[in-house]
């Protein structure tokens, strides 16, 4: 009779712990999966710009990625007058 208790005990402590522990990685699948989607969307950006480049490259002069370039970053030339459209809010 202490045998058997002893034994039930322990495949319910067994079954518990179990229990616990797929818990406990199925939140770590989710959280994975999650990261997962998020560097396939960082990837497919990362992609897109890549072929952009590519493009700018290919159809271009040096010249005229390297002046994008710093048109994309705020430089403009000595010469040239920038306009700021500033909404009324």
């Amino acid at each position: 009779m202490k045998g058997t208790l002893f034994i039930k005990i322990i495949l319910v402590l067994f079954v518990i712990f179990s229990i616990i522990n797929i818990t406990a990685k199925q939140i770590e699948l989710s959280k994975k999966e999650k990261l997962l989607e998020e560097k396939r969307a960082e990837l497919a950006a990362l992609q897109v710009s890549n072929e952009e480049l590519q493009q700018l490259i290919d159809s271009g002069t040096q010249d005229e990625l390297i002046e994008r370039i710093l048109r994309e970053n705020g430089y403009v030339k000595s010469d040239e007058r920038v306009y700021v459209d500033i909404p009324k809010g």
